[in-house]
């Protein structure tokens, strides 16, 4: 699993540092933006268009990093008070629960997906294809499945353990 782990966290960090350039792109574009209105000229064409996409690039990009991190909101405050044999028993029912609803976002972004690239949805001014970026939030989902089905694999471990010392 340790092998497993590593290339598990080398894929989400990479993708977290393409969240990280899509924010840079997105805050140079918007400061460009708005310098070249306070000077008097026309804004850039289509820049809400690019913000939109690239929002979603820079939302979807994280979130593998942050679950494979655990850098969600916890209650850990409770939840440190428990046996480690109790605690393990509480993240099987977080990660089964969040595990079940990601499958469902997942699948319904690629079937999204399928769908909007079957009609051409483009974006209103620019005509970008939407598509490819429903796709990458869908894999990004994807990416996130696997990371919860290795917590899920973890807690398991540690609740057999447990109960077998």
């Amino acid at each position: 699993m340790n092998t497993f782990d590593k290339v598990l966290k080398f894929t989400t960090e990479k993708m977290s540092w393409g969240a990280i350039i899509a924010i840079v792109f997105c805050v140079g574009l918007v400061v460009s933006d708005i310098i070249k209105r306070s000077m008097g000229f026309s804004m850039i064409p289509g820049v809400p268009e690019v913000v939109e996409l690239t929002a979603s690039v820079i939302l979807s990009m994280g979130i593998p990093y942050l679950t494979f991190v655990k850098g969600h909101v916890a209650v850990g405050i409770l939840v440190d008070r428990f046996r480690p044999r109790n605690q393990a028993i509480f993240e099987i029912v977080t990660c089964v629960i969040a595990l079940a609803f990601t499958i469902l976002l997942t699948w319904g972004l690629f079937d999204h997906a399928i769908y909007n690239h079957r009609i051409g949805w483009t974006t209103g001014y620019l005509k970008i294809p939407r598509h490819p970026f429903i796709y990458l939030a869908a894999m990004s989902m994807a990416l996130t499945c696997v990371v919860l089905i290795r917590d899920l694999l973890k807690a398991v471990i540690t609740l057999r353990k447990r109960g077998e010392a």
